[in-house]
């Protein structure tokens, strides 16, 4: 039998565990959350949380601690868990920090996304100076939002044509160079029926970052667009409306180089194409489509009415692989050698496939 262990083995042991544990970095909650904010910023999220938990272990109810993980949520899909720590965030510290009601306005509909967007304007203006750039860009993505609220969820309120009207002139009135406000104004202006007002805005939007941005991607030069993939595709969706395809073809192809495994550009492009009118350009509307369904089956998205509607355009216009053949002339001319062989090789193909099929049906 071996030895039993000493107490005083044990004891040298917690000796040491203790050792290790003070020899560690002593960090505040301040501390904390800046190398939080620092991994978040890097995209390590694992490393993050952990800091971002340690916080929350000295100070349940840390008003930054708790914002700080509701993005590390964001980032994990786990939303009503992001929810949660936003509104303790607020309920703790209401009024003061814009930034937690900016981003809880996003995780929610309707008036109370309005609210939200509101209530972090206010802190906003009344805690920096309005011209400071910063800010500046801040309150006029705010009152975007605000706008496209106006023009989706709360449509039906009685005062809807106004506050959207009010808030993208707010928002342009903020920032003129934010190209969101001014793509805000062009769907606003189409809702209206003002078609060529709409174009004016959108042309003024894509002048503020597509020149800049296709100078980037191909030449190195310029500069590469912050507008996000989806902000995109809503632009290509508001120039289908207007029938301005060259454009929109343009901001497709980017994003298919950006990434080519998300469905909703391939379907744009098959769907700008279709929206021609002319049939020369089938052949297009056929390739992309077909590729969206491709992407479809290994990346899947989640809006079935697109899935849907690439079905239906195919089911039209036909798959890559339903062309019909050109009929082939039969008739023989004495003397014509090569005419003869092809016949005969279609007899053949014909004589083949009757086989084929004899012998699947015995």
């Amino acid at each position: 039998m071996g030895k039993p262990k000493s107490h005083s083995s044990k004891a040298k042991k917690l000796a040491k565990k203790k050792d290790i544990t003070s020899s560690s970095p002593n960090y505040n909650i301040d501390e904390l959350l800046e190398k939080a904010s620092g991994l978040l910023d890097e995209c390590q999220f694992e490393l993050a949380e952990k800091f971002c938990q340690r916080a929350l272990e000295m100070s349940s109810d840390h008003p930054q601690a708790l914002e700080m993980s509701a993005n590390l949520l964001l980032e994990q899909g786990e939303v009503e868990k992001a929810q949660h720590c936003l509104g303790r965030a607020i309920t703790v510290q209401p009024e003061s920090g814009h930034t937690k009601y900016m981003t809880a306005a996003q995780l929610f509909s309707g008036v109370e996304s309005r609210d939200l967007y509101c209530k972090g304007v206010q802190l906003l203006v009344a805690g920096t100076a309005a011209a400071d750039s910063d800010t500046a860009a801040q309150l006029s993505t705010a009152y975007v939002a605000l706008g496209e609220l106006y023009m989706s969820d709360l449509c039906d309120a009685p005062e809807a044509e106004t506050e959207t009207a009010r808030f993208i002139s707010l928002a342009i009135e903020a920032d003129g160079t934010n190209s969101e406000a001014w793509q805000a104004e062009a769907s606003y202006k189409l809702i209206l029926g003002d078609v060529e007002g709409a174009k004016t805005s959108i042309s003024r939007s894509l002048e503020l970052w597509l020149p800049q941005h296709t100078a980037f991607l191909e030449k190195g030069e310029g500069m590469e667009t912050s507008l996000s993939y989806n902000s995109r595709l809503a632009t290509v969706k508001v120039l289908l409306d207007l029938e301005m395809f060259d454009e929109a073809t343009h901001i497709c192809d980017a994003l298919v180089e950006e990434d080519d495994e998300v469905v909703a550009p391939w379907y744009l492009l098959g769907w700008l194409n279709y929206l021609r009118e002319d049939q020369d350009y089938w052949g297009n509307v056929r390739h992309y489509l077909a590729r969206a369904q491709q992407v479809q089956v290994m990346n899947p998205t989640d809006d079935d009415e697109m899935v849907q509607h690439i079905g239906e355009i195919l089911a039209e216009v036909g798959g890559e692989d339903t062309q019909p053949e050109p009929p082939v002339d039969l008739d023989l001319n004495e003397g014509d050698h090569e005419k003869a062989e092809l016949i005969a090789n279609i007899l053949d193909k014909e004589k083949e496939e009757s086989d084929s099929e004899d012998k699947m049906e015995s």
